[in-house]
């Protein structure tokens, strides 16, 4: 007997041994049970996940002789001439090499006709997006209506070519990618089976290279199996084993890799290229496995939220159920980004992306993942917009003498001037002989300014004081009223959305109260045509880029070429 490979001995022969696909066993299951059959059905999902399988499973179940039954025996002489296949009554047409209208309009003439043996008459259309529209056309009528023995079932992994005519006559099933444990416990029991000894590191390790396709995963477990003999004296197959079998990087390699391009170490990562080429691993394979690394380190830095323990699976999410990984690899990269801004992972996630689309199409794959790598690590780290205006104007103030000498020097409290006391000895040449010296004054606090334009200029340097980001905001608008009950400001552009901001309304507020020691309102509107009040640089485009850059030199003494 010719040898059967795993993928075509292991293939699920019920709907309870489809594995990561439950949602749809269940719907199928019970609509077998309710007599709900559909005429057509579209199964779509990437390659290995199953599809061609329930379509089989399915055309079983509808013509087994204990049936139309959710559960076929796989024993009688329909289950067995379907799982062989030899079954007059179920077709399985490859879209590719069936794809002109003349091999439809064979379909529909023999679709009219009663099955020869079977209950039903079953189509199962393989890759179906391989249909010209020609030919899909020609389909349409039959898929709508056809004869009562007669069932559709398409299967294809590009479900986006179809047309929208095809998509409406058909019940959709989206296959799911089949996660990492539910591929590490099928490729255990079928290495059980054929006598393989192999660790669960492993297993793990060839389930995760499978990336979602048991048939991937199980074509990788019939090539071990070609290395090692079944059964065979010795030590299992483990992982450092299965890399050098499969030619795949360890994870090792991606923690450090991640961990050079944090620490701004590009030596090191050009190391680390060499190092597994020098082994032979495929350093496009590589470059995949990085662009998921990246984005799972900052999956992590935003889930944690600076929690010290790793958030479970249950209700309401987390990290582990956006990331097929164990609770060590999730710590590891936990440590790894613990300090690190997200928006700095975001820009590495975004150039590991670009170079990956160079390194799969590149003739020198290992160079452009050097220089992809190099320019990763060399990234300039973020800078908050804020903090680097306020860095700015520090400077400013330093060369131009007027700012704080040290910068750790405490900030005083502004303070609302008060009246000279009276001198007490001036007081008493004043008194009467027989009078006694009258007692000291007690010291009252002086009233508070009034609120108008005469005292706008004393709040903003009150402010500055206090906050001098928020008090050059400030600068840069027109005072267009102000009394005891509010203020009211003519801003443009970056200016009015930064003091519409909740946090910055409220800190504005504060400091009204604390000056003018009453509760004012401040509203921010635009100013009134003609009034002279500072745009926003980005409103400006070339122009205001060109005094942002103007400004910088002179902060720092350079010239612009």
């Amino acid at each position: 007997m010719s040898y059967l490979v795993l993928a075509r001995k292991w293939r699920p022969q019920s709907f309870a041994d489809m594995v990561g696909q439950q949602h749809i066993a269940r719907v199928l299951t019970n609509a077998i049970q309710s007599g709900r059959i559909a005429h057509c059905y579209l199964f779509t999902g990437v390659r290995g996940v199953g599809k061609t399988s329930a379509a089989r499973i399915l055309a079983k179940a509808l013509n087994c002789l204990d049936g139309p039954t959710p559960a076929p025996c796989n024993e009688c002489v329909r289950c067995r001439e379907i799982n062989e296949p030899r079954s007059l009554d179920v077709y399985e047409i490859d879209g590719a090499s069936n794809r002109g209208i003349d091999e439809v309009r064979q379909i529909i003439e023999n679709v009219r006709y009663q099955p020869a043996a079977a209950r039903f008459k079953v189509y199962i259309i393989d890759e179906v997006h391989q249909v010209t529209r020609d030919a899909f056309n020609a389909l349409l009528k039959t898929l709508e209506e056809p004869p009562s023995f007669a069932k559709f079932i398409l299967a294809t992994t590009e479900v986006h070519r179809l047309p929208e005519t095809i998509l409406s006559r058909c019940q959709r099933f989206d296959f799911r990618l089949i996660g990492v444990h539910d591929i590490h416990e099928r490729l255990r029991r079928i290495a059980d089976v054929e006598g393989l000894n192999i660790t669960d590191g492993a297993l793990t390790l060839m389930s995760r290279a499978a990336q979602g396709s048991m048939r991937d995963a199980q074509s990788l477990l019939e090539q071990v199996l070609s290395f090692t003999e079944p059964a065979a004296e010795g030590g299992a197959v483990d992982e450092p084993l299965l890399r050098d079998i499969l030619g795949v990087a360890e994870r090792r390699v991606l923690y450090e890799v991640s961990a050079a391009v944090i620490a701004g170490d590009a030596a090191a990562c050009l190391r680390l290229v060499a190092e597994v080429a020098t082994h032979g691993v495929d350093l496009a394979a590589l470059s995949r496995e990085l662009v998921e690394h990246f984005r799972n380190l900052l999956v992590v830095r935003l889930m944690e939220r600076g929690t010290d323990t790793v958030p479970d699976a249950g209700e309401g999410g987390g990290a582990r159920r956006l990331m097929d990984l164990t609770d060590e690899e999730i710590s590891l990269l936990r440590d790894q980004v613990v300090s690190v801004d997200p928006e700095t992972l975001i820009g590495y996630y975004r150039f590991v992306v670009q170079g990956d689309e160079i390194v799969a199409r590149s003739p020198y794959p290992r160079f452009d993942l050097e220089v992809s790598l190099v320019r990763v690590a060399t990234m300039p780290r973020t800078v908050n917009i804020t903090d680097a205006i306020e860095e700015l104007r520090r400077l400013e103030q330093r060369l131009e003498g007027t700012g704080p000498a040290r910068e750790s020097e405490p900030r005083r409290e502004a303070e609302p001037l008060r009246e000279p006391a009276p001198d007490r000895n001036e007081e008493a040449d004043h008194a009467a002989p027989d009078q006694a010296p009258p007692a000291p004054p007690v010291e009252t606090e002086p009233a508070a300014p009034e609120p108008g334009p005469a005292a706008w200029k004393g709040f903003l340097d009150f402010v500055a004081g206090e906050q001098r980001v928020l008090a050059s905001y400030l600068e840069q608008g027109k005072l267009l009223e102000i009394s005891g009950d509010g203020l009211k400001l003519g801003l443009k552009g970056l200016y009015r959305s930064y003091l519409q901001d909740r946090e910055n309304m409220a800190l504005l507020e504060r400091f009204l109260e604390r000056f003018f020691r009453r509760e004012m309102t401040v509203t921010v509107v635009l100013p009134p045509e003609g009034e002279a009040v500072s745009e926003d640089p980005s409103d400006s485009d070339q122009e205001g880029a060109g005094d942002i850059i103007d400004e910088a030199a002179r902060i720092f003494g350079g010239t612009v070429k």
